[in-house]
């Protein structure tokens, strides 16, 4: 998987993951993750990489993603459930007014140690390398090669 998020959002994950790597922590999109979705079921926990909002095109993060939820539905117990690992950071933010289509959990985030340039991801879907001006919610993607 490839996504962006915030830098300051990231780098408290990375925080809680190097306290406590199998710690999950839910972020949320307001893109309906159908295919993210699809590929936990398949294949359980996943790499997912990230490159934060407004950085030139790298991959400086990486965790596993865990599971997805899609169309939370406000005030049930499961998104209450979800909503209670969020970061400190992100629990005041406006989920419903438009409302989340995803809410999805990671664990053991890292900044890497060599970033690396988002066209070395490769799309699932088609075979070709994400953009460097990339810009959608998420793609769930492969390494053209060995990234750690």
């Amino acid at each position: 998987m490839f996504s962006r998020n915030h830098r300051a959002y990231l780098d408290e994950a990375v925080r809680i993951g190097a306290q406590s790597p199998n710690d999950q922590i839910v972020f949320r999109a307001r893109a309906t993750w159908a295919t993210a979705d699809k590929a936990v079921g398949s294949s359980g926990v996943i790499p997912i990489y990230y490159s934060a909002v407004g950085s030139e095109g790298q991959v400086e993060y990486a965790a596993e993603l865990c599971g997805v939820l899609i169309n939370p539905v406000e005030g049930s117990p499961e998104a209450s459930m979800w909503l209670s690992r969020v970061l400190p950071a992100t629990a005041s933010e406006g989920l419903w007014d438009p409302p989340a289509r995803t809410l999805y959990e990671i664990r053991n985030c890292r900044a890497l140690a060599q970033p690396f340039p988002i066209t070395r991801l490769v799309k699932a879907s088609d075979g070709k390398p994400i953009s460097a001006d990339y810009g959608h919610s998420y793609s769930v993607v492969r390494a053209v090669d060995d990234i750690g």
